[in-house]
């Protein structure tokens, strides 16, 4: 009796047990199903908003490369005024989707000292950020890094070339957790 009374007892942990996974697995796919909808979803909203941008989605991110030449005077960290619309619009589609977060990152060109390039790039960041946060972009929601002179884009021995590396670029993740913050 005590056999049979263990083997019932076992069998209906174990389809609890299943029934559990099965559903957590469901409910994941859902997840992946809902956020692969939604940064494709942003991904079309910034595209036809921003058609002065490079918007790209690829592994489930959306990147959008501001050109820097157009957003700051050269050496400046402040953020054009006739740039501001563009930055009102990445805001509104991450304000649409709550569960998203971007990372700003700034870059120059590699005119001037390491040093400068580097500050630079982070301020360029920081101000972006600033823009983004005036449009009711929660702070947490959005991280910011200065890449000064590295991953140029083009050339550097062009004025051109010069002017594509001075950028700002976005990427847009899904329900990112800054590892940092959870400690």
């Amino acid at each position: 009796m005590k056999k049979y009374l263990f083997l019932l007892l076992a069998l209906s942990t174990l389809f609890a047990v299943s029934a559990t996974t099965t559903s957590c697995k469901a409910k994941k796919k859902t997840t992946t199903a809902k956020q692969r909808s939604d940064m494709k979803a942003a991904y079309e909203s910034l595209s036809k908003s921003l058609p002065e941008a490079k918007v790209t989605y690829e592994d489930d991110k959306v990147k959008i490369v501001l050109p820097e030449a157009l957003m700051f005077e050269v050496n400046s960290a402040i953020v054009n005024d006739s740039y501001l619309p563009s930055l009102a619009k990445i805001a509104v589609v991450l304000n649409r989707y709550p569960k998203t977060s971007v990372l700003v990152t700034g870059y120059t060109d590699i005119s001037g000292s390491l040093q400068m390039n580097e500050k630079l790039s982070w301020d360029r960041a920081e101000s972006a950020k600033a823009a983004l946060l005036q449009n009711e972009v929660k702070n947490k929601r959005v991280y910011t890094w200065g890449f000064g002179p590295k991953n140029p884009i083009a050339t550097n021995e062009t004025f051109e070339g010069r002017q594509q590396n001075r950028r700002v670029e976005f990427v847009i993740l899904y329900n990112y957790q800054d590892q940092k913050a959870q400690k």
